[in-house]
C-alpha cells in the first residue's frame, strides 16, 4: 500500500455509533428509521441471546487456549458429542477459512461491554476490570489472523477478516486494524477475472465424484461469496478505490444470473471455463444433490443479497434480497419435520426417511440476513414486509434456542475475599455437564461425496451469527 494511501487511513477515525459488520452502510448512507418498539416480548422471548451463560462460554475457550498456545496456532471449528474429543473444541489450524469467527465472538462481547454494558450480565466482582481483560483477549487472539491480510490465495478474507479486525477499528480506532481491513480487500480484489465477471472462490474443489484442479480451465465460484463482498464495500469506500466496489457490483450480478436460480434457490457451485466466461457445471459440494438447496448456502445469499444492497441501494438487489429470504422462509413453512420447524435441515430437499441433520448455522445466518432486510424495509416505508421478516427471525431464534441450546450452563466463579485472577475463572453448570459452544445441531458438512463429512456438531460461526443476531436486536432497539 502507498505512502499517500496509508496517510489516509492515518487521518481516519471510526464513526461514534457505527454499526458493525455487515450494517455499516446502511448506517452510514441513511439515517435509520426506527421500528416501533418492539413488544416486551421480544426481551424475554430471546433472553437466551443475553445470558452470562453465552459470555462465560466464549471467555471459557479463549482464556483455556491462550494459556495452552499464545498467539494461537490453531483456532476452534466444531464440537462433537462422540469422538475422544468429544464436547470440547476441534481446533483447526490458523489460516483454515473459520478462523476469524471465534476472535469474531470475542469482539461481539466486546462490542456489547462497551455499547450495551446492560445486556452483559456479570457477577460484580468482575465487572469494574473486564473490559479491560476482554480487550487483551480480543487483541491476543488476532495476533495471527493481522498477518493474513496479504492471502492472495483464498477468497474468504471476509470471514477471515472482518469480524474480529473491523470491529476493532470501529470500537477501538485502531489503525492497524484499518490497514489490515483496507489489505485484506485488495488481496480479495486479486482473484477477479474479468473474463467471468467473478472472482475465484476456490483454487480447486475435489470429492469423491468430481474433481477440479486445473485453474487454467475451471473457475470455481460458490454462493457463500456473497458474504465477502462487504469486505470490498467497505474497503473501497473507506479509501475512495472505485475499482473495489465495482468488482464487488459485478460479482454479485454474476451470482444473481448463473448460482441464484429461476425460483430464487440457490446452486452451492459453479464451474466457470477459466477462458471464456462460460457456464460447465451447476453443482453442489455440501449439499444434497446438485439441484437440491442446501440451507447454508441460501442463508449466505439471504445475508449475501441483504449487505449487498445495502452499499447499492440498487433495486435489483434488493428484490434478490426479499425473494431469496422468501424462498428460504418458505421452506421453513412447508417443512415436513415433527418438531421446531424453523430450526432448518442441512439441506431442504434431504428426505425425511433418513433422519437428516439439523443445520442451527444456517437460521442464525439467515436471522442476521432477515433482521438487516427489516431495517432496510423500515427504511422504505415497508413496515408490513419489514414485520414479517422480524417475525420469522424470531421465530428461527426462539425455535433454535429451545432445540439446540447447549445445556450445560456456564457461569463465572465468584472469587474469594483477596483472591486475585489474572482472568475470571468460568466453572460448568448444572451437574457438572460440558460443552464448549453454546449451540448444538449444526451441520458443516454431510455431502455424500465429500471427503470429510461431519454433521449434528456445535459449529463456531453458528455461535459467532447467534451472538452478532443479538447485537444487531440491540442496536435496532428491539430489545
Amino acid at each position: 500500500m502507498g505512502s499517500a494511501q496509508e496517510n489516509k487511513l492515518e487521518n481516519m477515525t471510526p464513526a461514534s455509533s457505527v454499526a458493525s459488520s455487515p450494517d455499516v452502510a446502511a448506517e452510514k448512507q441513511k439515517p435509520i428509521l426506527r421500528s416501533q418498539p418492539a413488544p416486551p416480548r421480544l426481551g424475554v422471548e430471546l433472553s437466551e441471546l443475553f445470558t452470562e451463560n453465552v459470555v462465560a462460554k466464549i471467555w471459557r475457550v479463549a482464556v483455556r487456549e491462550l494459556e495452552k498456545q499464545n498467539p494461537p496456532t490453531h483456532y476452534p471449528e466444531y464440537i462433537t458429542t462422540t469422538s475422544p474429543n468429544a464436547n470440547y473444541y476441534t481446533l483447526r489450524e490458523a489460516d483454515f477459512w473459520t478462523c476469524g469467527f471465534f476472535p469474531g465472538s470475542l469482539y461481539a462481547l466486546l462490542e456489547r461491554c462497551m455499547k450495551y454494558p446492560q445486556f452483559l450480565p456479570l457477577p460484580a466482582a468482575h465487572r469494574p476490570a473486564f473490559q479491560k481483560q476482554l480487550l487483551k483477549l480480543c487483541r491476543d487472539w488476532v495476533v495471527p489472523i493481522r498477518a493474513m491480510d496479504t492471502r492472495t490465495d483464498t477468497h474468504d478474507m471476509s470471514f477471515i477478516i472482518q469480524p474480529a479486525l473491523r470491529m476493532d477499528w470501529e470500537l477501538t480506532g485502531n489503525h492497524e486494524s484499518l490497514k489490515n481491513v483496507v489489505t485484506a480487500a485488495e488481496s480479495l480484489a486479486s482473484r477477479y477475472d474479468e473474463r467471468v465477471g467473478a472472482i475465484r472462490s476456490w483454487d480447486q474443489a475435489v470429492n469423491y465424484r468430481y474433481s477440479f484442479t486445473d485453474m487454467e480451465k475451471d473457475y470455481l465460484v460458490i454462493i457463500d461469496s456473497m458474504c465477502n463482498l462487504d469486505l470490498l464495500y467497505f474497503a473501497g469506500h473507506q479509501t475512495g478505490n472505485q475499482k473495489l466496489i465495482d468488482i464487488a457490483t459485478t460479482h454479485a450480478n454474476t451470482v444473481l444470473k448463473t448460482i441464484v436460480r429461476d425460483d430464487w434457490s440457490t446452486y452451492h457451485l459453479l464451474n466457470f471455463d477459466a477462458k471464456t466466461g462460460e457456464i460447465k457445471n451447476q453443482l453442489t459440494n455440501q449439499g444434497y444433490r446438485d439441484w437440491s438447496t442446501w440451507s447454508r448456502g441460501q442463508a449466505w445469499a439471504v445475508l449475501g443479497f441483504t449487505q449487498t444492497y445495502t452499499w447499492t441501494h440498487d433495486p435489483v438487489f434488493l428484490n434478490a434480497a426479499i425473494s431469496v429470504s422468501k424462498y428460504f422462509i418458505s421452506r421453513l413453512a412447508s417443512s415436513k419435520v415433527d418438531a421446531h420447524s424453523y430450526v432448518p435441515l442441512w439441506d431442504f430437499d434431504a428426505p425425511l426417511d433418513t433422519s437428516p441433520p439439523r443445520d442451527s448455522s444456517a437460521g442464525m445466518i439467515a436471522v442476521n440476513g432477515f433482521l438487516l432486510l427489516h431495517q432496510i424495509l423500515i427504511s422504505e416505508h415497508q413496515a408490513d414486509e419489514a414485520t414479517e421478516f422480524l417475525d420469522v427471525a424470531v421465530r428461527i431464534m426462539r425455535e433454535t434456542t429451545e432445540l439446540a441450546l447447549s445445556r450445560d450452563r456456564a457461569k463465572f466463579e465468584v472469587p474469594l475475599d483477596g483472591r486475585k485472577e489474572e482472568y475470571p475463572v468460568v466453572k460448568d453448570g448444572e451437574d457438572g455437564k460440558h460443552f464448549d459452544g453454546i449451540l448444538m445441531h449444526a451441520t458443516a458438512n454431510n455431502n455424500e461425496d465429500a471427503h470429510k463429512r461431519y454433521w449434528d456438531h456445535g459449529l463456531v460461526y453458528a455461535d459467532y451469527y447467534f451472538l452478532e443476531a443479538g447485537n444487531k436486536l440491540m442496536r435496532m432497539g428491539l430489545v
